[in-house]
């Protein structure tokens, strides 16, 4: 989030290095010497490679993915996340994969013969000796095929794993703009700590998996070719030996399977214990006040020992794959060396050392790299399932403006003033004003839109709702509680999905929640959230959103950290943050979902006045506010009730109908209770007055933090009203 100046980053010496640097890593040497004279700092990172750039590699990822839904959706099948990565990689890490096979059956290979060749030089039984030229052909030969093969397998390997770090990175950034892009409703379905667990755990299996992946298929041709050569060594003694290797390949694979199973179970229990953490880190200030700190323990507790449980059966039988390793390979060379023996034949020394150098080759890859191989592929298939299932959640649909509908209903309202009662039919309300012509390309339009948060929910949270919001109009939408109005801005936000009907939304838009939220920087980057600084708009937002003497007050002024490694701050201060945030971006349309309700009543007045009548006087806003004594100020009410629109109009139309705002603003099943706003108008009563009929509220003191308006004047700071926690509906109470 911050913009600010961005110190210089060497370009990489990767990108024009040649081809002995790249196989020699020479290209390092100058960062080793830097670093010999002098410590390094984050100024001497290079620049990342345009291969690795996480917006190419996730924007190429993205854009096949987006053809696999389509080609899957025509064929009828469910998409793969596992061929899309193939298509982008595969053609590239099979070519590497065959100058690794080079290396495995052609360079490796012929150590063992040179070998032979060598040792045959020192063989008492002259029959078989070789001269010394040729001793010295075959040590020379044995130097360079090892020097040759260190070489290419290093440079190979440091490509694969460029390969798995190009899948990590694709995915990470496909994953990031795919949870940014997340409905509500599939909001509802996940949890941050899969989330987490999706960026942390599963991305890095392909980090993994390309270094044992060509190992499945080399192996194979591996062991058909070692197993000619031991055939002219030892002749039908060798069958023994690759018999034992190749019984043991099934239980591998019943190994694999089980740590694919156990695996899936402890990224369950996993995601479980991450949720539960995150809830219970949310919470902790509650947890502290009622002293819940062992029974939550108790629960985190159980979810960690369940969590390790699963990890345990999983260890035990990757550990019962990986011994294979250890005694595998002896145990074959072993009972092929005691047949080859025991059918008569002369074991020599040069005989022992060729056939071991090729069952160690046979135990590197038959029982080390492709036992974990195996596992890694069954680990990475449950990764990239989760992966895709993650990527085919629902998302909110695209936010494509619609000017049709708006020139249509601009050209056939005529500056009338409407109000309608009890019917959903729309139109325009421009109170006589004449139109603004720099705004005329921009508002809201909904017509007959109706939505709910999923398909399975029977009642509607937005029902047959057509409204019309005027260019540069200021829009009130009120209405009890759970009457729509959240609904309705989280519609013209496309995070709603709508059943029926279309929205069409002229411009950019801004929105400020109903729950204030803030992360972990400064106050000043709360307000820019990634936005350039300007420092006149910025100035401006901080008095009319009241916040000037609350930066005074802060130890650091905006820079002062806030959010959850931050300074605490109150309710109220939290809700202007919000605000300006809001209002700094630089929109057409802002949508406000009830600001004033955690503010003092002075500081309310002055966030609307100032702010929601001031500054943004010349856009298009729709707020949504319980606070009624604004009404007579708003261009436009909008009363809600029962997710449809009951009424809208002037607060002078509205009035004429008779209707009791203060009535309908009340939920059906609340009482009538004394305002909190007059509490001077409450006249002590006496305990004879006391009985049934009464109702009383218990009162909350709640010492409030609000800055006050005025620059300097902290002695004027005042108190929120008292918060009513409890009411008493009968009985009696003695004093």
């Amino acid at each position: 989030m911050d913009h600010g100046k961005k110190d210089y980053r060497p370009p990489h010496p990767r990108s024009d290095a040649n081809i002995f640097e790249i196989l020699t890593f020479s290209w390092i040497v100058k960062l080793f010497k830097t670093g010999q004279r002098r410590g390094l700092d984050v100024n001497d990172l290079y620049k990342t490679l345009d291969d690795h750039e996480s917006s190419k590699l996730g924007n190429e990822l993205e854009e096949k993915w987006r053809i696999e839904l389509i080609n899957a959706k025509n064929a009828k099948r469910q998409p793969s996340l596992a061929r899309v990565l193939f298509q982008m990689f595969g053609l590239n890490y099979f070519i590497f994969g065959l100058l690794h096979c080079v290396v495995e059956l052609g360079l490796k290979l012929m150590q063992p013969l040179l070998i032979g060749g060598l040792l045959a030089y020192f063989n008492p039984d002259k029959s078989n000796s070789t001269d010394l030229t040729h001793a010295y052909m075959c040590a020379s030969g044995l130097v360079l095929n090892m020097l040759i093969s260190l070489v290419m397998y290093h440079a190979i390997q440091i490509e694969v794993l460029n390969f798995g770090m190009k899948m990590r990175i694709a995915c990470c950034s496909v994953i990031f703009k795919k949870a940014l892009r997340l409905s509500n409703t599939a909001l509802c379905e996940t949890t941050a700590g899969q989330v987490v667990n999706l960026l942390s755990n599963d991305v890095s299996r392909f980090d993994v998996i390309v270094l044992y992946l060509n190992y499945l298929w080399i192996s194979p041709l591996q062991t058909i070719i070692i197993t000619y050569f031991l055939w002219q060594e030892i002749g039908v003694s060798s069958i023994v030996g690759v018999a034992i290797l190749l019984s043991i390949i099934p239980i591998q694979g019943v190994l694999g399977n089980k740590i694919s199973e156990y695996r899936l179970k402890t990224a369950i229990r996993t995601d479980e214990r991450v949720r539960l953490m995150n809830e219970i880190i949310s919470g902790i200030q509650v947890i502290k006040m009622y002293t819940w700190e062992k029974p939550f323990s108790r629960i985190v507790d159980y979810a960690r020992r369940m969590e390790i449980s699963e990890i345990k059966k999983t260890l035990y039988y990757r550990a019962m794959l990986l011994s294979f390793f250890v005694f595998h390979a002896r145990i074959a060379m072993f009972f092929s060396i005691c047949v080859y023996v025991l059918l008569g034949n002369y074991i020599s020394a040069e005989k022992v050392f060729v056939i071991a150098t090729f069952y160690s080759f046979l135990r590197s890859s038959m029982t080390g790299f492709v036992p974990q191989g195996i596992t890694q592929v069954a680990e990475t298939k449950i990764s990239i399932e989760r992966l895709q299932n993650f990527l085919l959640y629902e998302e909110k649909d695209d936010q494509r403006m619609n000017t049709s509908d708006l020139d249509k209903a601009t050209n056939n309202n005529n500056d009338q003033n409407t109000i309608n009662n009890g019917n959903n039919s729309s139109s325009d309300n421009t109170y006589g004003e004449p139109e603004r012509p720099h705004l005329k390309n921009f508002g809201i339009v909904m017509s007959n839109v109706s939505a709910k948060w999923s398909s399975c929910q029977s009642k509607y949270s937005l029902r047959n709702v057509s409204l019309i919001v005027r260019p540069g109009r200021l829009v009130a939408i009120i209405g009890p509680v759970g009457a729509g109005k959240s609904s309705l801005i989280q519609a013209i936000l496309r995070e709603l999905p709508l059943s029926e009907g279309r929205i069409s939304v002229r411009g950019a838009v801004s929105y400020a929640s109903q729950e204030p939220w803030l992360f972990a920087s400064s106050v000043q980057q709360n307000i820019l959230f990634g936005s350039p600084m300007d420092r006149q708009r910025y100035r401006k937002v901080i008095d009319v959103c009241a916040l000037r003497t609350d930066l005074e007050q802060f130890p650091y002024g905006d820079l002062t950290v806030v959010g959850e490694r931050g300074v605490s701050i109150s309710g109220g201060q939290r809700a202007r943050i919000n605000l300006a945030r809001a209002v700094y971006k630089e929109a057409d349309v802002y949508l406000l979902d009830d600001p004033l309700s955690a503010v003092d009543p002075h500081v309310g007045k002055h966030l609307f006045d100032k702010c929601i009548k001031g500054y943004l006087k010349e856009k298009t806003c729709v707020l949504v506010t319980h606070q009624i004594q604004y009404l007579d100020s708003v261009d436009q009410i909008v009363l809600m009730e029962n997710a449809n629109v009951l009424a809208y109009g002037s607060y002078h139309d509205l009035q004429s109908s008779n209707l009791d705002f203060a009535k309908l603003l009340k939920s059906p099943t609340e009482k009538p209770v004394a305002s909190k706003l007059e509490p001077a108008t409450i006249k002590p009563m006496s305990t004879n007055s006391l009985n049934t009929q009464k109702v009383f509220h218990r009162q909350l003191s709640i010492e409030s933090v609000e800055s006050s308006v005025k620059k300097s004047e902290f002695e004027e700071i005042q108190a929120e009203p008292p918060e009513v926690v409890e009411t008493r509906t009968s009985g009696s109470v003695s004093f």
